[in-house]
């Protein structure tokens, strides 16, 4: 009796691999009936039959796997798995097919498992599927990052890096660092920070030679509030970068956020020699010098504020500031003439006419600055004040009745 069950349990599993076999080459035989016959033709019946008994092949061997059968040997379940990344990459390659991303997907798995089975069979398959795969999903990653489309671009160049660090771990190729930067560059831009930091240190211990991996991970430190990293940052790559100036701007931003105006100011002065077509600097030493107490900062940041001009005439920043400066100014000495005894009416008056002059210095400003952005509503309320001290209400009442059209959403 224990005769007659060992042997028929031999049956059994000479079966159950006959049948592996036989769904193996009948998919095998379909997709080569596809490839030299129906593609040309753009007909897919032959390789929907090839699915189908890949299919049924790869059940089987997860069966013998669950089972522990030691038939079941990692050449064949390697060649298996390749038939399967052939034939459902053949599906994804078909026009218009509606699952080509899922089957580019079962394809990429399996050639994964077809290669950590035994990567010595079918190895020159597997390998060109997975660099087709890979090749696509960078180029849609390209597009994605030309078109804006930042999240798109960030899961093409993630499936890119991913198909080539199979190949790399099995030494069947190299890591696509180009395709891991620029998930860090696509990561950023679609606000996912926490993955775009990730991704930038990783560039960083892989010793990528690119120095805006440092200027943008110090800047994202930055802008989550961890100074001491961003600083580590910078300095880690003013080390590796001792010639470059690209890491000014950063430290800038690290200094101001600080309080460091000082230092700050001496970078950005820094900075502007450096690069002295660039108006966003001069704004920004404008901006600074506007903000420390002391003799002869106001005037500092007028003339910064007109260098910014001087590069950028339409720059709606630097005019709206620089009128800013002549208005508060007038404001600050209509304040203190109202403050006066009425016996000092001289004092009142040579304060009212020096506050005249300064609003007639603003107005140029807010006028070109509201040419820039017309509905801007600081600008239109500053022109209403200016009208309105200069005593010309009537074109004061303009200007209020515009701000109050932007504030309805007319």
């Amino acid at each position: 009796m224990k005769n007659i069950l060992i042997l028929l349990a031999c049956l059994l599993a000479m079966q159950f691999a006959f049948a592996q076999s036989k769904n193996m080459n009948t998919a095998r035989n379909h997709l080569n009936n596809y490839l030299n016959y129906d593609k040309a033709e753009g007909k897919i019946a032959s390789l929907e039959k090839a699915q189908a008994a890949i299919d049924a092949a790869v059940e089987e061997v997860k069966a013998m796997q669950s089972a522990n059968d030691p038939k079941l040997k990692p050449k064949t379940t390697a060649k298996v798995y390749s038939y399967k990344a052939q034939i459902y990459s053949e599906l994804a390659a078909v026009p218009n097919y509606e699952l080509a991303d899922q089957a580019a997907n079962h394809a990429v798995d399996a050639a994964r498992i077809s290669i950590a089975a035994d990567k010595t069979e079918s190895t020159l398959a597997n390998i060109k599927i997975l660099e087709d795969v890979r090749i696509k999903a960078f180029n849609a990653g390209v597009q994605g990052y030309e078109n804006s489309d930042y999240l798109g671009a960030y899961n093409s160049f993630s499936k890119a890096s991913e198909i080539a660090e199979i190949l790399a771990k099995n030494e069947l190729g190299g890591v696509d660092s180009s395709s891991i930067a620029m998930s860090a560059f696509s990561a950023q831009n679609a606000g996912k920070s926490d993955e775009a930091i990730a991704i930038y240190e990783r560039l960083i211990s892989m010793n990528y030679n690119d120095v805006q991996i440092y200027q943008q991970l110090a800047t994202l430190y930055l802008a989550q509030g961890n100074d001491a990293k961003a600083t580590q940052t910078i300095n880690a790559g003013k080390a590796r970068y001792p010639e470059s100036k690209d890491f000014l701007i950063a430290e800038i931003n690290t200094l101001l956020k600080a309080g460091k105006q000082q230092e700050a100011v001496a970078k950005m002065e820094e900075a502007a020699a450096l690069f002295p077509d660039n108006p966003s600097l001069y704004f920004a030493l404008g901006s600074t010098y506007e903000g420390i107490s002391g003799a002869g900062m106001r005037e500092k940041a007028e003339s910064y504020y007109t260098k910014a001009l001087n590069i950028k005439p339409d720059f709606f920043d630097a005019l709206y500031n620089i009128g800013a400066l002549f208005y508060n100014e007038a404001a600050d000495k209509i304040k203190q003439a109202n403050e006066l005894d009425l016996s000092k009416q001289k004092d009142y008056d040579r304060l009212s006419t020096e506050a005249k002059g300064l609003f007639n210095k603003a107005l140029p400003y807010f006028d070109k600055a509201l040419a820039v952005e017309a509905n801007d509503m600081n600008t239109l309320i500053a022109l209403k004040e200016i009208h309105a001290n200069l005593g010309d209400m009537k074109k004061s009442n303009e200007y209020k009745t515009r701000y109050d059209a932007v504030k309805s959403g007319q």
